[in-house]
């Protein structure tokens, strides 16, 4: 068999196509985050290798541990990008062509390598900064760190790969029954409000069905932003408390922006579709932008109901700045008609700057 397949080259070349719309929709989060980052990525450049590093210390079971579970968190960008690296409309069509199983195999192991190679060369750095300070617990047990950095490598590699080529069967056919039963659905009787019921339908079920990865993604920034705002009320010593505090500021936006974001998407991607329905579908998309407000605040809500039981040691008055100003930021992402991106952009970064100056007065 030919090194290179067509079949190869078009996996490679959709592959690559998917990452690059994938950075483009990630410009505007990385042009916020990136600057307000600055030197601390360095900082987490070198902290990647560590976990295979310190495996070499632990004993076997722990050891393994470790060196699995850095393994399944570097492979998870694969399962957040199938739908990018493997289109649906591709995927249905893979299983009526006639390809070896071994020629699927290489196509899905070559996009699996696409994808690690960004990490591989992390790694690389990685191992070259902490070799070069050379910390006397290292020393010891270098050879066998560098060999568990290689094995969560390699399992990352692995399981990338297996995640394509489970993207790329075909669904069971008890799945398949599944989903047209539950297609219909939708002609049952609506037990809620009008509008609540059809806010469910179009802009709630949609992001958590099939591919999308935007429930998932709103998920986890929430999480993100629960426990920094968490920690930054516990004050750990070991971490000055104005980090919690801009990371949950940053969490907190980048959960409003990203969600309304999607929410705008999916809003112009329904407007052909309801334009002939019998429904005030207007009433419905701003309905949906509204309640893109919600997590955000909850974790605001949250905040302040922890902050409120403590016994102290805080300013009141920062704090009340500190939720008003958040609340007015999130109600301007949203609400402000005709945002370029670029305006956009700029209108989060001032709003972290601001809000993280008044947090970081609050426990003075």
């Amino acid at each position: 068999m030919p090194p290179s397949h067509p079949y190869i080259a078009f996996r490679l070349r959709l592959a690559r196509h998917g990452l690059a719309q994938c950075a483009a929709s990630l410009r505007s989060t990385l042009e916020i985050v990136l600057p307000l980052a600055g030197i601390g990525l360095f900082g987490l450049l070198a902290m990647i290798a560590l976990p295979g590093l310190y495996a070499a210390t632990l004993a076997w079971p722990a050891a393994c541990a470790v060196v699995l579970a850095q393994a399944l968190l570097t492979a998870a960008p694969a399962w957040l990008l199938r739908k990018r690296l493997l289109p649906p409309d591709v995927a249905a069509w893979l299983p009526a062509l006639p390809l070896p199983a071994a020629l699927r195999w290489r196509a899905d192991a070559a996009v699996a390598a696409l994808l690690t190679a960004p990490l591989a060369l992390a790694y690389a750095v990685s191992l070259s900064i902490w070799l070069y300070q050379w910390p006397a617990w290292l020393r010891p047990v270098a050879p066998q760190g560098i060999a568990a950095t290689l094995l969560s490598l390699l399992l990352s590699w692995i399981c990338a790969g297996a995640v394509l080529a489970r993207r790329a069967r075909p669904a069971a056919p008890a799945r398949q029954r599944r989903r047209a039963a539950q297609a219909g659905i939708y002609t049952a009787r609506p037990q809620r409000p009008r509008i609540l019921f059809l806010w469910h339908r179009l802009y709630w079920l949609p992001f958590w069905r099939g591919d999308s990865a935007v429930g998932i993604q709103q998920s986890l920034l929430w999480l993100g932003a629960a426990a920094s705002a968490l920690l930054w009320l516990w004050r750990p010593a070991a971490v000055p408390a104005p980090v919690f505090g801009l990371a949950t500021t940053v969490l907190l936006l980048m959960l409003t922006d990203r969600g309304d974001q999607a929410v705008r998407a999916h809003i112009a991607l329904l407007r052909t579709a309801t334009a002939a329905w019998p429904v005030a579908a207007r009433r419905v998309a701003c309905c949906a932008r509204l309640f893109s407000l919600l997590p955000a605040l909850s974790v605001q809500a949250l905040f302040g109901a922890v902050l409120r039981g403590l016994p102290g040691g805080y300013s009141h008055k920062v704090a009340a700045i500190y939720l008003g100003a958040g609340g007015m930021a999130h109600l301007a992402i949203v609400g402000l008609p005709g945002l370029n991106p670029r305006a956009r952009v700029a209108l989060v970064a001032v709003s972290i700057l601001v809000l993280s100056a008044i947090g970081s007065e609050l426990w003075n």
